[in-house]
């Protein structure tokens, strides 16, 4: 039975790799993208407030799935009529590149909502010590306010990040070749599609069990120097 697939396992790695690789780049530009969207709403008020608030709304209602399509078949579209303005000839664009554009949209504004309720509980004491030593609004942000959240929001992030290698399974739709699409090339090559899914599910559990103890880990420390 395992015979027919053996000769595919390679193939597969290469897959998990892919989806690995995909989210561990785009968590942290969805980190960042939520920082700074968490730090605009806060204000409450001006241009960079609104635009952030209209991010987080936008980003949040949309499914995955629309967000993926959106971002690689309307940059596609817009390189086209760009090469018809220009006369100018562009490269076709990358599916990978497009399904990291829309993940890190997509979670950043996840992300931006869990920076946010910390922000709410934020003691401002803190802020204020700061400011009274001297530093300015910029580096009370980025050496205490920016360090402090990531601190406490670090379980929560975790779990963001858990849900982010589920989700990536969905870029396959746009022809990038991670774990999913290339178990569903594997299993229309063996005909066996339940032994396939089924190694596939323990490729998935292997790789979130590696983040979960990467997760903990990370915990472990954060209390450690607490």
């Amino acid at each position: 039975m395992f015979d027919a697939v053996a000769p595919y396992l390679a193939f597969w790695g290469t897959g998990a790799l892919i989806t690995l690789v995909l989210s561990v780049a785009a968590f942290p530009v969805a980190i960042a993208l939520g920082i700074a969207a968490a730090l605009a709403a806060s204000t409450g008020r001006g241009p960079r407030a609104r635009i952030a608030v209209s991010y987080l709304a936008l980003f949040r209602a949309l499914p995955e799935v629309l967000v993926i399509f959106a971002i690689f078949y309307g940059s596609t579209v817009f390189l086209r009529r760009l090469e018809a303005w220009t006369e100018i000839s562009f490269p076709d664009v990358s599916p990978v590149l497009a399904a990291l554009v829309a993940l890190s949209l997509q979670f950043g504004a996840y992300a931006a909502v869990i920076f946010s309720d910390w922000l709410r509980v934020f003691p401002r004491g803190l802020l204020e010590a700061g400011a009274a030593v001297g530093m300015t609004n910029g580096q009370v942000r980025l050496r205490i306010l920016v360090p402090l959240l990531l601190r406490q929001s670090t379980p929560a992030l975790g779990n963001l990040m858990l849900v982010l290698l589920k989700v990536s399974a969905l870029v396959s739709l746009i022809g990038v070749e991670e774990l999913s699409r290339r178990t569903t090339i594997v299993a229309g090559s063996t005909r066996d599609p339940l032994l396939c899914y089924a190694i596939a599910a323990a490729m998935y559990l292997a790789i979130t069990a590696v983040t979960s103890t990467a997760q903990a880990w990370i915990e472990t420390r954060i209390r450690a120097t607490g």
